[in-house]
């Protein structure tokens, strides 16, 4: 491998080794307006700023509930009747990160090929196919943050969202497109002194502008979950697990596939944990056509590793 003595390089080597979780933000900015609530929220690879409109004389209702499964019935119980109208703007700044990179330093992002199909800077920056989104959902949503509280963070949703944007991603890459994607979803992250835990499970549609990127249906799932109680590796306490699945919304032909899976040994003192992600992100050859489609295959499958030391 080239050019492993430029000083660039060890800026690849420090997000590679603490690399942020998508599931995790943290809550900066929090004040609540009658019955709303505004909220700012950072994260390497999901920073938003959002805005809580309740349908009902309720503001949003705390739960200490912390089984993992409560924790779900409890967004379900009431799925029929929406109490909650969300506005978010969002910014992903990882995946902006490859494109920099890339745009403005290719040398850099060149000498971080370690194979055809394993670049450092993609393994990093890889996930949200936007560099940004505006976002309207309509559902319920649950706090796992009392009062007052500074140990404890997050909140839990269930319900509709319809998000838009005018980039896609490809390759690391900006390319113009007006886009709108349609989804039911249920997601959560919950931060206390014991650990963490981050869940999603989406199924939507996403339609493009550019006519040269083809419009999917999708199904996601992800899980993760940080137990310092727990100092070893565990299948349900000490894990992560990721899958992203595209299909042509004509002919039904999947158009990608990303899957992830990670362990962890939690390290009590200082509260930290090591990760080892493991995964790959395929395309299909004909995700992208005309101008857009790609001329090397090694393009269309990245292995993705990543090891983590998460705090």
């Amino acid at each position: 491998m080239k050019n492993w003595r430029r000083p660039y390089f060890f800026i690849i080597i420090f997000c590679f080794l603490f690399e942020a979780n998508p599931a995790y933000c943290k809550s900066i900015f929090q004040k609540k307006i009658g019955k709303a609530e505004l909220e700012f929220e950072f994260g390497m690879y999901y920073t938003c700023l959002s805005y809580y409109q309740s349908l009902t004389e309720k503001t949003i209702p705390y739960v200490s509930e912390k089984n993992e499964l409560l924790i779900y019935k409890n967004l379900f119980t009431e799925l029929l009747v929406p109490k909650f109208l969300l506005i978010e703007g969002s910014v992903y700044p990882f995946p902006n990160l490859g494109v920099f990179i890339k745009r403005d330093y290719r040398q850099l992002y060149d000498s971080a090929n370690i194979s055809k199909n394993f670049n450092l800077v993609k393994s990093i920056c890889v996930g949200f196919e936007e560099p940004y989104a505006l976002s309207i959902f309509l559902g319920n949503v649950l706090s796992f943050r009392p009062e007052g509280s500074k140990e404890y963070e997050g909140k839990g949703y269930m319900g509709f969202l319809v998000s838009a944007g005018n980039y896609h991603i490809k390759d690391n890459e900006l390319i113009e497109d007006r886009w709108v994607e349609m989804e039911w979803k249920i997601k959560g992250n919950r931060v206390e002194p014991k650990g963490k835990m981050g869940w999603s499970f989406r199924i939507g549609g996403r339609s493009h502008g550019n006519s040269y990127i083809k419009d999917v249906f999708y199904f996601s799932i992800y899980r993760d979950r940080t137990d310092f109680s727990f100092e070893r590796f565990s299948l349900l306490k000490n894990s992560s697990v990721e899958y992203i699945m595209d299909i042509d919304r004509d002919t039904y032909k999947v158009m990608r596939h990303l899957f992830m899976i990670g362990g962890k040994i939690p390290v009590r003192k200082p509260k930290i944990a090591l990760e080892l992600k493991l995964g790959f992100v395929w395309e299909g050859s004909e995700k992208y056509t005309g101008p857009l489609e790609r001329t090397a295959k090694s393009e269309a499958f990245q292995i993705l590793l990543r090891p983590n030391i998460k705090f």
